[in-house]
């Protein structure tokens, strides 16, 4: 299962880091601050058009978002499927699939 709570500890830390407030980065993402506040406190469900929306007005990778991980390695997938419980696994395929289907990400799973 997916813990909005963590995603929105990570977009939390991301704009405070670039030093920026919920009503600026609602402004950026053009989603409402009380949206955004909601996302941040993980009291809001999150659909992966709006994560990539504020992945994208923080400049950070949306993956990171959902994770918690960052890899720059070429097999960073293999890495976190292979240290994962598999219900995980699958919500993290569903999750890539639906970003390589909408065009974000141009990975082969």
């Amino acid at each position: 299962m997916i813990d909005y709570k963590y995603i929105g500890q990570r977009i939390k830390e991301k704009r405070k880091s670039l030093n920026l407030t919920q009503l600026e980065l609602s402004e950026i993402s053009q989603i409402s601050p009380a949206y955004i506040s909601r996302i941040e406190a993980g009291l809001q469900n999150v659909t992966l058009e709006t994560l990539e929306k504020v992945a994208q007005s923080i400049d950070e990778d949306t993956v990171y978002l959902i994770t918690g991980i960052k890899y720059e390695e070429d097999n960073c997938i293999k890495h976190i499927c292979d240290n994962a419980s598999s219900e995980f696994v699958y919500l993290f395929e569903l999750a890539l699939l639906e970003l390589n289907r909408q065009g974000i990400l141009n990975i082969q799973l």
